[in-house]
């Protein structure tokens, strides 16, 4: 099923190139994930829950109306973590009033251990042939469609964030789900090991790479012998997948995320001159472990504004 979906994006690719590339675009213009916005019928009291046999939670706006678009934010938890604790403790609920957005918390499957993990890389965390049986990228992906399918969703904004193994699959939905996700944040995660095993994007992702220096699970530098590429790597590959001109970066102002680390520790590198408005950014924590806690209020605000401002 995966390939014959495939095989129909490419086709979808070709026609699109075809009708709509200026030269300078090598992505089309094409709606991959139609839902009930573009039918108008969304309901005002949608269910708080879909996923099936594998349950996700789900927050919208006390206020939510069916008939206004809400950017998606899908949270992956770290390994032997949960969907509902992750996203409590990126203080995500509290923000999704005031910036008007909708939150998806899956939870990974469990491991022989009994400790939730994602099929995201054999680095992280799928260390067996059974780990690596489970279709996380097809689950994510139906989560999201039908998250449109079932709340009025702009589909120009799907992002994902994930923490640890879950920044892990976060990446690699935008390796091989390009065509419904716009944008990702990985905490504490890395990439596939060899760029090659990303492959060409389909459609233009925006990426955040989010790490602190002294990460001692996840090292900022990157791991050869277990097979992960460094924080900087991981964001000049995407920034190569994204367009953007490598040699051309530019730093914003530093900003205090870590509140257990004096000052304004996080310093964020910007690449510019990305396709189609993409963007791609590393921010460094500099002092911050794996686990930073507690962040600061306008740290998250600033995470929060950069996953939902940068639509496709």
């Amino acid at each position: 099923m995966r390939a014959i979906t495939r095989l129909l994006l490419a086709g979808l690719t070709l026609t699109a190139l075809a009708a709509c590339s200026d030269g300078n675009d090598r992505f089309p213009a094409v709606v991959l994930l139609p839902g009930c916005a573009d039918t108008n019928s969304c309901v005002a009291n949608p269910a708080l829950e879909i996923g099936g046999e594998r349950p996700a939670r789900v927050w919208i706006p006390s206020n939510y109306d069916p008939n206004r678009r809400y950017p998606l934010l899908v949270v992956l938890h770290g390994f032997g973590a949960d969907g509902f604790l992750e996203t409590l403790y990126m203080g995500f609920p509290l923000r999704v009033d005031p910036f008007q957005f909708i939150i998806v918390a899956p939870d990974g499957t469990r491991n022989a251990a009994g400790s939730r993990f994602w099929n995201a890389t054999e680095a992280c965390c799928a260390f067996t042939e059974e780990d690596r049986a489970i279709d996380d990228v097809g689950y994510i992906s139906d989560l999201i469609r039908e998250a449109a399918q079932t709340y009025s969703i702009d589909t120009t904004r799907v992002a994902l964030f994930g923490h640890s193994n879950g920044g892990f699959m976060a990446l690699r939905m935008a390796c091989e789900a390009s065509e419904l996700v716009t944008t990702v944040v990985s905490l504490a995660g890395s990439a596939f090991e060899t760029q090659e095993q990303c492959g060409p994007a389909t459609y233009p992702v925006s990426v955040m790479a989010l790490h602190g220096t002294e990460d001692a699970t996840i090292p900022y530098d990157g791991s050869a012998l277990r097979g992960f590429p460094s924080a900087p790597e991981t964001a000049r590959r995407f920034a190569v997948l994204a367009g953007c001109d490598t040699t051309n970066t530019s730093m914003d102002t530093a900003l205090d995320m870590d509140g257990s680390v004096a000052g304004a520790e996080t310093d964020r590198l910007i690449y510019n001159d990305c396709i189609r408005g993409a963007a791609v950014t590393l921010w460094t924590i500099n002092g911050g472990p794996h686990i930073p806690v507690p962040w600061t209020v306008e740290g998250i605000d600033e995470l929060v504004t950069w996953l939902l401002t940068h639509p496709r």
